[in-house]
């Protein structure tokens, strides 16, 4: 079943992407790249108790790149709804199954910028893999996130680099940018950058996203389905959004084929 779904995104990428994308997806899967930050994750969150926002993530399972659920204890896991395009029939106080040698974590319904019943300082540690960008205001669902890590936790947290997918026509966003949209309280329901999306989205490098029509119906209903990439990252934006959030960079890197990583560390505020 596995190799049949590989063999399928490959066959979608040489038939929307063309010669190099069907290349670099099946290079990928056989070379798949070494990560240096996972020398520091492995040893920070080996026997520790995480939260994991979205997912389950394939990039953190056992023979992945960031093989994070291997070295937990524990992760819980917040999604946005019961239904989403990514997961179905979740609800509130189910099982979250990250791994099969792992007894299974907390499945909750919150939305990511709002944590509500969950206790300050609870968490050895945050997961977030290809969520970021999803967030109309990201810097208070980050601030949020640092609530709830226990002082010198972790976060670990991906966004795809947007020069490598179907945002890459896209400007990258601006730190005053998401400044403002927090500052305004921008939710969930904003379409401030539904005619940039529209026009600039690369449907040729999302073959899961249907047609031109189909996409834009779906980018309408956003504050359904949070499929839409409020904001377009590069690596300077996701250290500076980071920092402007509170936490402490411990490393960052690019890993290809499309991702952006950063472990940061909550410490005590000067």
């Amino acid at each position: 079943m596995k190799l049949s779904k590989q063999i399928y995104s490959c066959f979608l990428r040489l038939r929307h992407g063309g010669g190099r994308w069907f290349f670099c997806a099946v290079y990928n899967r056989l070379f798949p790249p070494k990560v240096l930050l996972y020398e520091y994750v492995a040893t920070a969150f080996d026997g520790a108790y995480g939260l994991e926002i979205g997912g389950p993530s394939r990039i953190f399972s056992p023979s992945k790149i960031l093989p994070v659920y291997q070295q937990a204890a524990r992760i819980d896991n917040v999604n946005f709804a019961c239904q989403t395009e990514w997961e179905q029939d979740l609800h509130e106080g189910g099982k979250f199954h990250f791994s099969s040698k792992t007894p299974p974590g907390i499945q909750m319904i919150r939305d990511a910028k709002s944590l509500t019943g969950i206790a300050d300082e609870t968490y050895d540690f945050i997961l977030s893999s290809h969520c970021l960008e999803h967030i109309a205001d990201p810097l208070s669902a980050l601030q949020e996130w640092r609530r709830v890590v226990k002082l010198d936790g972790y976060l670990l947290i991906i966004v795809p680099n947007s020069a490598r997918t179907f945002d890459h026509k896209r400007p990258v966003t601006k730190l005053q940018h998401l400044l403002d949209d927090q500052r305004e309280g921008i939710g969930e329901n904003d379409l401030t950058h539904l005619t940039e999306v529209l026009t600039l989205h690369d449907l040729r490098m999302d073959p899961h996203a249907g047609t031109a029509i189909q996409f834009r119906e779906r980018a309408i209903r956003n504050a359904e389905n949070r499929c839409l990439h409020h904001h377009v990252f590069d690596m300077n934006l996701l250290r500076e959004v980071l920092v402007t959030a509170g936490w402490e960079l411990v490393a960052t890197e690019t890993i290809r084929p499309i991702h952006l990583a950063a472990l940061a560390r909550k410490k005590r505020r000067s």
